[in-house]
């Protein structure tokens, strides 16, 4: 039994930038060493498939489509697996490029989560080469010989709890999609993310994730880019970091250069999150309630 528990992981794995095979070997290497833990969710950075910092390559065709061969091998070598794995990549709709999570399970993929609030500011630089979800004309796309949904406001439900995804900035935006996510259900939140350092900058994303769990009455699980991104422009610490409610409940060690003899970082964090206490909260809070029958009326 799992008393209403739901045991999710934060993993940051050794990447190498464009080099899709190498990043698709330390992803199944993850998968397999959460499943063997008994983890039930897992969730890796931002693009991290081909890496984050691949700059004007994810206007290659070359790179989107090892990209896609990577995802296929991952549902290949994990089809046997219980674990719901949720990877970051490129996904081509008709014409664009989207910055995506790719939730997958048991060989099939159950749905693609599209980053909204695209940064283009100071290092960044995203609407050079993605496009948001804002402008997403369909909610469907063929991805590994499958047809699945596609968009910002994707709901994941299992038989223990229901789950959400937002990506890096979307967080930091005024009204982020956990918001949203939460009130159509969403007792967990998922963040991939590719959020660099700066001076202050931890204490800020860390209140800011507390702030948002707390908000949402739900676990936030937040899994960041780290060690063999480019470190031309920015710094990566490869942050893991798992919320409930406003409450830190475990944390990976930044800067983690520890690699084991499979190349992924020790530091990934497995962590029981209290699903069904969460639903029971969020039954009880007056203010979830009258934010439901607004959001009915609109």
């Amino acid at each position: 039994m799992n008393y209403g528990f739901v045991k999710v992981a934060a993993a940051v794995p050794h990447v190498k930038v464009a080099d899709c095979k190498f990043n698709v070997e330390r992803i199944e290497s993850q998968i397999a060493i959460a499943e063997g833990k008994g983890v039930q969710i897992i969730v890796f950075p931002e693009m991290s498939i081909t890496g984050y910092t691949c700059g004007d390559l994810f206007g290659q065709q070359i790179l989107l489509e090892e990209a896609e061969m990577g995802l296929m091998q991952i549902l290949n070598n994990t089809r046997q697996l219980d674990i719901i794995s949720i990877v970051g990549m490129p996904v081509v709709v008709n014409s664009t490029v989207i910055n995506a999570a790719v939730v997958i399970q048991k060989g099939k993929v159950l749905g693609v989560a599209a980053k909204t609030y695209l940064p283009n500011y100071k290092e960044f630089y995203e609407q050079r080469w993605f496009t948001s979800a804002l402008q997403l004309t369909e909610d469907t796309v063929r991805l590994c010989g499958q047809i699945v949904p596609i968009g910002a406001n994707l709901l994941f439900e299992t038989s223990d709890t229901t789950f959400g995804i937002e990506i890096c900035e979307d967080l930091w935006a005024t009204i982020p999609p956990s918001s949203s996510l939460a009130l159509q259900g969403a007792e967990i939140i998922f963040n991939m993310s590719a959020d660099n350092e700066g001076i202050g900058k931890h204490h800020y994303l860390c209140s800011l994730i507390s702030q948002q769990s707390a908000r949402c009455i739900a676990g936030y699980v937040f899994s960041s880019c780290g060690f063999g991104e480019s470190t031309t422009d920015v710094v990566f610490a490869g942050n893991g970091l798992i919320y409930e409610n406003g409450s830190l409940l475990a944390r990976s060690k930044r800067f983690c250069m520890m690699w084991n003899a499979y190349g992924q970082n020790v530091e990934s964090t497995p962590l029981l999150l209290p699903a069904r206490e969460i639903q029971e909260i969020k039954k009880q809070s007056p203010s979830q309630r009258s934010l439901l029958i607004a959001k009915s009326l609109l």
